[in-house]
């Protein structure tokens, strides 16, 4: 669905004002919409998993390992496909405020696409550099939104994510270097061209629910606390919205309707996109290795 048009269905969640925000500026962050008792189960469900991994040694499909992971000290940057860690998730992403939430950004037929719970550890390992969603997994429209909120409070120390108000509007770019390979980053001669200055960090306290669309230029900063920053991430498009690659992190409910019916015809939006990896083919790790590694996988 095309902005105007979602617009035209009345907020289930949002006020009208950070509706209008949001399709100006391309990001929003808002506090207080999140219930204390799924703030609660998130924390909790976190707290198994980063217990569980201390039996873990390598990176498999649940985990994504950082290089100082230890079974006494675990290093998880990232829980992958959440919805399939534990059927509490996938009621959160579905049941929850949040997909009432990207009914009022992406109209009122709703689809799931992914899913993480990323970590950043304190330090500057874990900088995310300034990047683009939809790059990674194109769609035939731009309405995917990542929805996502803080398990903690987040300050201007602790790693926020920080946007460029209005580059959904702007072009999308490549995310390779000049051999072609993928970076998951936008090149330095291209970001020459975008004004960081004005850069907003989304920063609040626990429950802060984010918001940002795929075509926004976005990045997240170093965690200078001594205490980690974890944020659940959740991806939704409208109905009419249809991946045209494989997901690099698919999940078993990629593809589920969570809100409203399922789209009859798709919605084609004529903005090129640049074609990314066959991750079906190559596989996908995380944004942290493809960043600071320059893989693939």
């Amino acid at each position: 669905m095309k902005p105007e048009d979602i617009l035209r269905h009345p907020p289930k969640v949002l006020t009208s004002a950070q509706r209008d925000a949001y399709f100006r500026t391309g990001f929003l962050a808002v506090d207080g919409l999140v219930p204390d008792a799924w703030l609660h189960r998130s924390r909790e469900l976190s707290a198994e998993f980063l217990e569980a991994s201390k039996a873990v040694a390598v990176s498999n499909e649940a985990f994504d390992l950082g290089p100082r992971h230890r079974p006494d000290q675990p290093h998880v940057r990232r829980l992958r496909a959440l919805v399939d860690r534990h059927p509490d998730f996938w009621r959160l992403a579905s049941e929850s405020v949040l997909a009432d939430i990207a009914a009022d950004l992406v109209g009122p037929d709703v689809k799931f696409h992914s899913a993480k719970l990323n970590y950043k550890w304190p330090g500057s390992g874990e900088i995310v550099d300034w990047h683009q969603d939809i790059p990674a997994w194109p769609h035939t429209n731009y309405s995917p939104v990542t929805l996502g909120f803080y398990l903690d409070e987040v300050s201007p120390e602790r790693g926020p994510l920080t946007c460029i108000p209005g580059s959904h509007h702007g072009p999308i770019f490549v995310h390779r270097d000049d051999a072609g390979h993928w970076t998951g980053s936008i090149q330095e001669r291209d970001m020459m061209t975008v004004d960081r200055t004005c850069a907003v960090d989304l920063t609040g306290p626990a429950g802060t629910v984010i918001a940002i669309n795929c075509r926004t230029i976005h990045a997240s900063r170093a965690n200078l606390t001594d205490r980690v920053r974890p944020v659940a991430l959740f991806v939704y498009s409208s109905a009419d919205a249809f991946p045209w690659t494989a997901a690099p992190t698919p999940t078993n409910h990629t593809g589920d309707i969570v809100r409203g019916r399922p789209a009859q015809t798709a919605h084609l939006d004529a903005t090129p996109c640049p074609v990314p990896p066959d991750w079906s083919r190559i596989g996908y790790g995380s944004i942290f290795s493809v960043q600071r590694a320059g893989e693939a996988s």
